[in-house]
């Protein structure tokens, strides 16, 4: 058997690199479609006039959005520990290949992005949704339980 050359092996970390994009943008989306089928019911119930009777399904679907999110933020960072492996070897193959050298672009040539995928910044962007969005999600339901209480006791 010969050995795997250096193409083959970028070809195969890019594969990898895609793969892992792809299972991102899945889960991002379930999340996304997930927090959509909660909070639409939650602004239907603060539509009620009489807040107190839907207080208790209110909170419900508050800790449901908040396990949610909990559940789902464990395999997004997943993937982002995946991609960033990944990337690192895809990285470190094109840095140290002459023969791929014109196969790479600026961002492969970052100082020391073979070591560290957080150097580069477009694609520390690229990633700003699924990284902040369940916290983003999280502080929303808190606020909504901290809203909700409030609206309770005060009678507003």
């Amino acid at each position: 058997m010969e050995p795997v050359s250096d193409l083959d092996k970028l070809r195969f970390y890019r594969d990898e690199v895609k793969h892992e994009f792809n299972l991102l943008a899945m889960r991002s989306n379930i999340l996304v479609t997930c927090q959509s089928f909660l909070i639409v019911p939650y602004a239907i119930f603060n539509t009620v006039g009489n807040f107190r009777s839907v207080l208790v399904p209110v909170y419900l679907l508050t800790a449901l959005g908040i396990f949610v999110v909990f559940i789902l933020r464990e395999p997004i960072n997943a993937a982002h520990r995946t991609i960033s492996k990944w990337l690192l070897k895809h990285r470190s193959l094109l840095k140290t290949s002459d023969e791929l050298r014109d196969l790479t672009i600026d961002r492969d040539m970052i100082p020391d992005v073979e070591v560290d995928s957080s150097k580069d910044r477009d694609h520390m962007k690229s990633l700003a949704f699924t990284r902040y969005g369940p916290w983003a999600f999280s502080l929303f339901w808190y606020a909504s339980f901290i809203w909700s209480t409030l609206r309770a006791l005060m009678g507003f």
